[in-house]
C-alpha cells in the first residue's frame, strides 16, 4: 500500500556500499524445496539496516517503493517490487529489482543492486501509470517454488474522485524473471471493484503474498476490510480482512479466513486526519503457521507503528463462500516482534511492507529480511526512507 498524507523528518544519514557483495555463507532457504520443514520463530535479533539513498539512480530508474521481496537460494540473491505507478514518483514503468545483500550474524554492510526487470501486460506491452485504466499497483512478489517464475500482486484502483472515475480489479499474476506475462490466478466475485458500496476499497486489497511450505498453495492477505465486511480500524477500534488459500497449479481459490486487524496504534494530530492500520505482508512457517507484518501510520505521528505476528490458521472458520464475517472464528494471533522497541536505535520505523527468509547464517539460524516502500518522498524523511532490515531468528 502507498501511504498518503505522510509527514516529513529527517531521515538517518544513508547509506549504501555499491559493489558486488556476497551474501551471509550457508545454504540459502528463500525458495526451498518443496516439503521443506516447518519454521518455528520465538523471538528475532536484529542485526543491522541499510538506508538506501533517497531517489537512488539504478540503471537509468528511480529506486524507490520497495513494496515487497524475496529471496532466490540458487542464485543467492532478492528480487524487490517496486510500486512505482505515476509520474510523479518517476518516468519509469514499473519493475522489479535483483540484488545482493551482504550481511553475517554480526553485521549487514551493504546492498547491490544487480538488475532491473519491467513487468509484461499479458498483451506483451509494459503497464502504464496513473490515470491509464490498466495501471497496476504492485505490492508483493515471490518466487514460485515449482516454475521458478515470479508471482506479484496489484491492489487494482479505486478512485471515484478522480476524472474520469478509476475502478480497476486486483490481480495475482506470474510472469517469467524476465518480464514476460504467463498467467493470471482466477478471483473470487467478492475481489471485483465496484463503484458502488461494494467489494474491496481502494488502496486496501491484496497486500502480501506466500506460497505454503509445501509448494501447493499461495496465500493472499488483504490489507483492508471489504465494504461489507465492516469499517476500518480507528484508534479505538479493530477490524477485519480476508486471507485466502489459492491453489497454485490451478489459480483458484479453495479456502479463506478471516484475519483481525489490531486498533490504529496512535491517535492522529490533530483529531480527525487520516490514519491507516492492516497486514503489509506474510510468510509461511508451516501449513497453518505465517509470520504477517501489520502497519499502522498516523498523521502527525513521526514514523510507522508496526508489529510483527505469527499467526494460526488451523481452528479458524473458513468464510470463502460466507458473504458475512459474523459469528466467524478468525485467526489466532501471537505478537513476536513489536518494533517500536527498535526505534531509537534504527532511527525510526519506516513503512515497513517486505518480509522473506533470506540465507542459512554460518551458525545455522535462519536470517529475515524486512524492507520499507519509502514513497519516493521530495525531501528526507524518518516516515518515508528505503530502510532494508536484517534479523537472525531465534527458534
Amino acid at each position: 500500500m502507498r501511504v498518503r498524507f505522510l509527514s516529513s523528518t529527517r531521515a538517518l544519514a544513508a547509506s549504501l556500499v555499491a559493489a558486488a557483495a556476497l551474501m551471509a555463507c550457508g545454504g540459502g532457504d528463500g525458495v526451498e524445496p518443496v516439503g521443506t520443514a516447518d519454521v518455528t520463530v520465538s523471538s528475532l535479533r536484529l542485526i543491522g539496516q541499510q538506508i538506501l539513498p533517497r531517489r537512488l539512480d539504478y540503471a537509468g530508474t528511480v529506486v524507490g517503493g520497495l513494496s515487497g521481496v524475496d529471496y532466490d537460494a540458487k542464485s543467492d540473491s532478492f528480487v524487490f517490487i517496486s510500486d512505482d505507478r505515476t509520474t510523479t514518483d518517476s518516468a519509469g514503468a514499473p519493475r522489479l529489482y535483483t540484488a545482493k545483500l551482504a550481511f553475517d550474524a554480526n553485521s549487514f554492510t551493504a546492498v547491490s543492486f544487480t538488475g532491473v526487470v519491467t513487468m509484461k501486460q499479458p498483451d506483451g506491452s509494459v503497464y502504464p501509470k496513473v490515470p491509464d485504466a490498466k495501471v497496476a499497483d504492485p505490492e508483493s512478489v515471490r518466487i514460485d517454488p515449482v516454475t521458478g517464475n515470479w508471482v506479484w500482486l496489484s491492489e487494482g484502483d479505486r478512485t471515484l474522485t478522480s476524472s474520469p472515475v478509476r475502478v480497476i480489479n486486483p490481480f495475482i499474476r506470474e510472469i517469467t524473471p524476465q518480464g514476460t506475462h504467463v498467467r493470471e490466478y482466477s478471483l473470487p466475485p467478492m475481489f471485483q471493484m465496484s463503484a458502488q458500496e461494494t467489494g474491496p476499497r481502494g488502496n486496501l486489497t491484496f497486500e502480501g503474498l506466500s506460497f505454503s511450505r509445501d509448494g501447493r498453495s499461495a496465500w493472499v492477505i488483504m490489507e483492508g476490510a471489504l465494504i461489507q465486511d465492516g469499517p476500518l480500524p480507528t484508534p479505538t477500534s479493530g477490524s477485519a480482512s480476508r486471507l485466502t488459500r489459492f491453489d497454485r497449479a490451478s489459480g483458484v481459490a479453495d479456502a479463506q479466513f478471516v484475519y483481525p486487524i489490531d486498533p490504529v496504534q496512535a491517535a492522529p494530530s490533530p483529531a480527525g486526519q487520516f490514519t491507516v492500520n492492516g497486514p503489509t505482508e506474510i510468510l509461511a512457517l508451516s501449513a497453518t503457521r505465517f509470520l504477517v507484518l501489520e502497519r499502522s501510520f498516523s498523521v502527525g505521528v513521526v514514523g510507522n507503528q508496526v508489529r510483527l505476528y505469527e499467526i494460526d490458521v488451523a481452528n479458524s472458520t473458513n468464510v470463502l463462500a460466507s458473504a458475512s464475517l459474523t459469528g466467524a472464528v478468525p485467526v489466532t494471533k501471537r505478537l513476536v516482534l513489536d518494533f517500536e522497541t527498535l526505534k531509537a536505535p534504527l532511527g525510526g520505523i519506516a513503512n515497513l511492507e517486505g518480509i522473506t527468509f533470506g540465507p542459512m547464517l554460518a551458525n545455522g539460524k535462519r536470517s529475515l529480511v524486512v524492507v520499507a516502500d519509502d514513497n519516493f518522498p521530495t525531501a528526507d524523511s524518518a516516515t518515508d526512507r528505503n530502510q532494508i532490515l536484517v534479523f537472525e531468528i531465534q527458534p
